[in-house]
């Protein structure tokens, strides 16, 4: 990589001028485990964390996750209802969790993918 001409072949230093596969590739094993590494760190922060992070957890475990936070709103919905709150995110959460229970029955996934 050279940083004013950007991706260069290491036999010439020069661009690649070739179309298609160049026929004297030789991998560069350790570039080729780090951007491996990046990738996998990045998809475990995409996972792990961020906004919604428990609901895209749920929506993962499929059928029962589905179930799970369709109750978990409905209990925190009613429990507010009963002690004169009306909690918004509740029925936010219900719609999650019947998105998750109908992908996880279109998918064939009732306890989370393995």
């Amino acid at each position: 990589m050279d940083y004013n001409t950007g991706l260069v072949c290491s036999l010439t230093n020069a661009k690649p001028a070739f179309e298609g596969t160049c026929p004297s590739f030789n991998l560069d094993q350790p570039e080729a485990d780090r951007l491996i590494a990046l990738e996998k760190a990045a998809q475990e922060q995409d996972n792990t964390g961020g906004t919604f992070a428990p609901e895209k957890a749920g929506v993962k475990k499929g059928v029962l996750g589905g179930v799970i936070m369709m109750v978990i709103a409905a209990v925190w919905f009613f429990g507010g209802l009963a002690g004169g709150y009306i909690f918004y995110y509740p029925p936010i959460l219900f719609v999650i969790g019947l998105y998750a229970l109908v992908k996880g029955i279109m998918d064939g996934n009732v306890a989370g993918k393995k």
